[in-house]
């Protein structure tokens, strides 16, 4: 395998995190499944190559973040779902250049009050933040992903809360209102996130994962 294409398919796979043979086929455009999994089979020296539900995932190991100077260390847990749906949405939206996962969204703090300062006697932090799962921008806008495959209901409506007390702070270091994107696993569930979203006036749009395009699939 050329250097230049192992790099590339080394670079994409530092930045998802943990993928299926699938993902690699559709963004590099490896052709037939068959010959995507001849390819990546020639990444066995730098990727770990295991079964996660009946399906290879791969992910670097030691020598393959040492090749393209990768501080990201990535191992199976319980997260690898959450991985691999993200890796779906990415491509979803058509392989964003500036795809960014667990961006974090803070505010500028307010300098606190004397009486702050006084009564709790150290100096408060007044900051608040939210991590979404991704972050994107196109034509402008600004582009939250939130994935929703194994919370509860009350954490969801938490992170809507958050979310609803951050984005008028940062409201200005966007061009535009940033779009809320949920993904989630039912459509009971799916309703009861847009209600909580208008409730607190979030431009967004939310969507079960079987309407993801099924080009992967």
């Amino acid at each position: 395998m050329k250097q230049e294409r192992l790099e590339s398919l080394l670079m994409t796979i530092d930045r998802l995190g943990i993928v299926k043979i699938k993902h690699l086929q559709h963004i590099h455009k490896l052709g037939s499944y068959r010959n995507a999994c001849k390819i990546i089979n020639g990444l066995i020296d730098y990727t770990h190559q295991k079964y996660w539900n009946k399906e290879k995932i791969i992910y670097l190991n030691e020598k393959g973040r040492k090749l393209i100077d990768s501080e990201h260390s990535v191992t199976m847990s319980l997260n690898t779902e959450h991985y691999l749906l993200r890796n779906d949405i990415y491509i979803h939206f058509n392989c964003p250049q500036d795809w960014v996962v667990e961006y974090t969204i803070e505010s500028v703090a307010d300098a606190p009050s004397r009486s702050d300062i006084i009564i709790q006697g150290v100096k408060p932090s007044n900051k608040k933040k939210v991590i979404t799962d991704a972050f994107f921008t196109r034509n402008g806008y600004a582009y939250l992903i939130e994935i929703d495959n194994k919370l509860n209901m009350a954490d969801n409506r938490k992170k809507v809360q958050k979310y609803a007390e951050v984005l008028p702070l940062v409201r200005k270091d966007f061009q535009s209102v940033p779009v809320l994107h949920f993904f989630t696993t039912t459509e009971n569930r799916r309703k009861k996130l847009v209600a909580w979203l208008k409730e607190n006036s979030i431009r967004h749009e939310v969507n079960t994962f079987n309407k993801i395009d099924d080009k992967i699939h």
